[in-house]
């Protein structure tokens, strides 16, 4: 099995990629067998907010028909 910091870059690879989703579903596997671990749960609530940043400027860009 991996260590856990590997897991971690992992985790951070696929949020720096843009696929904060995957990140999220990463981190919230490892929480299953590590529950409490607060790298983890920080890790966990940055990426949330970034992925709803995300959605919310893709909603707008929808709406006003611009793409930065």
């Amino acid at each position: 099995m991996a260590k856990l910091s590997e897991l971690v870059e992992k985790i951070d690879e696929a949020a720096k990629s843009g696929d904060r989703a995957r990140a999220l579903r990463m981190i919230d596997s490892l929480l299953e067998k590590a529950p409490g671990n607060k790298a983890l749960t920080a890790r966990k609530t940055k990426y949330q907010a970034e992925l709803s940043m995300q959605k919310r400027l893709e909603a707008l860009e929808k709406k006003f028909g611009v793409k930065a």
